[in-house]
């Protein structure tokens, strides 16, 4: 066509060449549509759509993960994190899901359910005690017991501790230096049993010392837990509440 075209400038186009121009295929149009205004709207629609969507997405993520990019711990994953300070944490934490009912991570909850429940097993063993007792078992088993009724003392004492009122702390550092010092003196009561019973060389002491493992165990686990509180609560980023 720019030959041509450049030969019409100079007067030299045949009658042929002419032919073959008019033969040649008009010039293409651009293929494109204007968009009508139904198919803008729809297609804004769905752009939000998308994007709302991955707001919702990024809300969730957000609730799962704290700041630190780690998963927020459920209550049986609190358990487990609060037993691992323990010398036994497979009886800390098997003692202590049973009861708990909240689903929120709470340190201090735990440090209450593991009270409870070393209070629950000194009181059984304590009515052991009492029938082993009445069956014969001598001056060192009537100590024993009475150190037991001493320990049961003490954990009620520590669990009366956590009690709060109205804007008021279940934990301060004066609660937690008191209750360390009762469960230590509550282990040391169920040792001083146990050694009384074998200086007397008395029947009882194996079938007491066998008695006696989930007690000592969980009141070890208590006095753990509220040994190590404030590594505890720094590890769910809580202060004392």
């Amino acid at each position: 066509m720019d030959q041509i075209n450049a030969l019409k400038g100079y007067g030299k186009v045949t009658h042929l060449e002419l032919q073959l121009e008019d033969q040649l295929p008009p010039p293409s149009k651009p293929n494109f549509k204007i968009p009508n205004h139904k198919s803008l709207r729809l297609t804004i629609a769905i752009s939000a759509l998308v994007l709302t969507t991955l707001l919702i997405g990024l809300i969730i993520a957000a609730s799962i993960y704290n700041s630190t990019g780690k998963k927020s711990p459920n209550s049986a994953d609190a358990i487990n994190i609060v037993c691992n300070v323990t010398r036994y944490p497979n009886s800390c934490f098997t003692s202590i899901i049973s009861l708990n009912s909240s689903p929120e991570p709470d340190p201090e909850l735990i440090l209450k359910l593991s009270l409870q429940v070393s209070l629950n097993e000194l009181s059984n063993l304590s009515r052991s005690l009492k029938t082993l007792t009445a069956n014969g078992g001598g001056e060192a088993l009537k100590d024993c017991e009475s150190q037991i009724e001493d320990a049961i003392s003490l954990v009620n004492d520590s669990t009366a501790e956590m009690e709060s009122g109205a804007g008021e702390k279940t934990l301060t550092e004066s609660k937690i230096g008191n209750i360390q010092t009762w469960m230590s003196s509550a282990m040391t009561d169920q040792q001083s049993c146990l050694d009384g019973l074998e200086e007397m060389d008395s029947t009882s002491f194996r079938e007491v010392k066998t008695r006696m493992r989930k007690s000592n165990e969980y009141v070890s686990n208590c006095l753990a837990i509220v040994a190590n509180i404030h590594v505890i609560l720094e590890k769910f980023e809580m202060p004392l509440h």
